[in-house]
């Protein structure tokens, strides 16, 4: 039978799987500091009506804030370190972060891994370096490596602080600051962007629009999952998100397909019902 948190992580894993696809669509017209901004807009809207209904911990708002500056912190380092690097070394290698989530829950909060969940986390991890996986680059600067595994290490131990503070104080604090924080950011880096309101209101602008909203959505679901559930299952299982997101874009925008890719594809569909259905 599947537990509570079963609904919330496979909502969060489809809608940021199609998250991915409509990302790819309209980045090729718009910045990544517009895109960031405009999601960031969206996600503190739809997090503050949720604060209404859940409001938060006012105990548990300097720990979210720490965590928020960690996740800024984060994305430079993944961005930086794939900007740097070989990207068919560098996504593999941050792939695994699950893997650190998974060592410190069973570590630390002593939660405890069934052979299903565990030949589920495997098969989530294999599948996303499959996906992951690209040519190597020509050449690479200095310093990818020590910032790759640092992506690796701070996005598992996020995902891990993640699952501790929304248990404490549930999820709102976390999502308002996080919120609060990126919006911050992308209000320094695209400082020279336009708005684009009316884009908003029709074709792709309002498509991404409602995609955001829908992923801000999911994210509240995803944390609310963590405050109940365990994050050795919870995070794997959300992490296989690039399987769906690959075969979408696979469907949609028909971009090419190698064997390695299905393989990923396969394999990270089956960890997402393995995980799912030995919950």
């Amino acid at each position: 039978m599947f537990g509570s948190w079963v609904p919330l992580a496979l909502f969060a894993l489809v809608v940021w799987s199609i998250q991915r696809v409509v990302t790819k669509v309209v980045l090729i017209r718009w910045s990544t500091a517009r895109f960031y901004r405009l999601n960031a807009v969206l996600s503190l809207g739809v997090y503050a009506v949720f604060a209404i209904a859940v409001p938060p911990d006012p105990g548990g708002v300097v720990g979210a804030v720490g965590l928020s500056l960690l996740m800024a912190m984060t994305f430079w380092v993944t961005t930086e370190a794939t900007r740097r690097g070989p990207v068919g070394v560098v996504a593999p290698l941050t792939a695994m972060s699950p893997a650190l989530t998974v060592i410190l829950a069973v570590a630390i909060l002593g939660e405890r891994i069934s052979f299903e969940h565990g030949f589920g986390i495997s098969a989530a991890l294999a599948g996303s370096v499959l996906l992951s996986f690209r040519p190597r680059a020509p050449q690479a600067l200095a310093g990818w490596l020590p910032l790759a595994l640092a992506s690796l290490v701070l996005q598992g131990l996020g995902a891990f602080i993640a699952k501790v503070l929304v248990t404490a104080s549930g999820p709102t604090d976390l999502l308002v600051t996080s919120a609060a924080v990126q919006l911050i950011v992308g209000l320094i880096i695209a400082r020279g962007e336009p708005l684009g309101g009316r884009e908003l209101l029709q074709g792709r602008g309002l498509a991404t629009a409602v995609t955001l909203v829908a992923a801000a959505v999911a994210t509240i679901g995803y944390l609310s999952a963590l405050s109940v559930g365990p994050a050795s299952a919870i995070v794997p299982l959300v992490a296989t998100s690039p399987a769906l997101g690959g075969l979408l874009g696979i469907l949609t925008i028909h971009e090419a397909v190698t064997r390695r890719q299905l393989a990923g594809i396969a394999l990270g569909g089956f960890a997402a019902v393995l995980l799912a259905t030995a919950a």
